[in-house]
């Protein structure tokens, strides 16, 4: 019989525990995300499947230029 190698059996509980954790966090962003709920054993749309949407409008920086104590400082505004 070969001994355990401490290092590497540590090495696989702490792997595992991180697959497993990754897994719990990827299957509560799905089961947040899904569109039906299930009543009664039937599926049922939610009323609101499309939402309005948002835009979001980014204005385009400019470099700007003024004198302050005799001295031109410029930045991005």
């Amino acid at each position: 019989m070969t001994g355990v190698d401490r290092r590497a059996m540590l090495g696989t509980i702490l792997g595992g525990a991180v697959v497993a954790a990754t897994g719990f966090v990827v299957m509560a962003d799905v089961v947040e995300a899904a569109p039906l709920t299930i009543s009664k054993g039937r599926a049922v749309a939610t009323e609101n499947l499309v939402q309005e949407a948002v835009v979001v409008v980014r204005r385009r920086r400019r470099r700007v230029c003024f004198w302050r104590r005799g001295r031109r400082v410029c930045h991005w505004g």
